[in-house]
């Protein structure tokens, strides 16, 4: 998870139907208003660099007409949670998020990737549903955007809680997170880990044809870290790295290095971070 910074100004044709509609419901204004459904999921997903808020599984559009869009809208504080007369969650541009289905839907593209049976390897807003856990989970809008919160183990890709930099205020909700969402279910674990092993290739096949290890590194934040022509970064862009470039700088010793993406270093930093 990684934090997410929404434009400040909402987008136009949500704020005029909001102030048409100010009781409006999400449903009303998704199905009644498809313009600027449109329009909102395209600045969701321009603002979130085209990852799932919560895990950060890249969000896929769909490929033709047989496939759904690896996408929806999430509200972090349920539509629920609207009162007559008190604020209303449904059009609230800060309480919307971009999600993926959690591996739910079967008609998402890379559905054997993304898609599971099993409902224990749900993820993200599925098992959240529309449970009021706001108070137990972090949300992405307010995460520390200078502090790394979250690890990965390089041999599974399993997230865990950086004991050492993670606020001590924020652990319990950091470790309730990862709970709640099911961020370790083993559909993401196995795509963090593909991810955590492209990275490892990659560098170690630069070391071994002798290359220097600060080049590698600022090649590999520039190919890698930073979003592409079309403004999306890497799934899982927060994952660490785990590599050994002493296997190929001493013979015997037996180092590991890890290269951990935090939101608030520069990438070529983040990919130097050593544990």
């Amino acid at each position: 998870m990684k934090r997410v910074y929404k434009r400040q100004q909402e987008p136009e044709l949500l704020k005029s139907y909001r102030l048409k509609h100010p009781d409006a419901t999400w449903d009303k204004f998704r199905r009644r208003f498809t313009r600027g459904y449109r329009q909102v999921k395209q600045a969701i997903i321009e603002d979130q660099h085209g990852l799932c808020a919560y895990c950060e599984i890249s969000i896929k559009r769909k490929e033709d007409y047989t496939e759904v869009d690896d996408f929806r809208v999430e509200h972090f504080f349920p539509k629920g949670a609207t009162q007559d007369g008190g604020h209303n969650y449904h059009l609230d541009w800060r309480n919307l998020l971009g999600v993926c289905h959690g591996g739910s839907q079967k008609d998402v593209p890379d559905a054997e990737w993304r898609f599971s049976e099993n409902k224990g390897d749900r993820s993200c807003d599925v098992p959240k549903g529309g449970k009021e856990i706001t108070d137990r989970i972090l949300n992405p809008l307010k995460l520390p955007g200078n502090i790394r919160l979250f690890r990965y183990t390089e041999h599974n890709g399993k997230m865990y809680v950086d004991e050492e930099t993670c606020p001590d205020e924020l652990k319990w909700k950091a470790k309730n997170t990862i709970k709640e969402l099911n961020l370790n279910a083993p559909r993401l674990m196995r795509m963090r880990k593909a991810v955590i092993d492209k990275l490892t290739d990659e560098l170690m096949l630069a070391l071994a044809e002798g290359q220097d290890f600060d080049e590698t590194l600022e090649w590999l934040a520039e190919s890698f870290l930073l979003p592409d022509h079309k403004n999306r970064s890497i799934p899982f862009f927060t994952v660490g790295l785990d590599a050994r470039p002493s296997d190929f700088l001493a013979s015997s010793s037996k180092v590991t290095s890890r290269y951990v993406m935090s939101s608030a270093d520069s990438p070529k930093n983040c990919l130097r971070s050593m544990r």
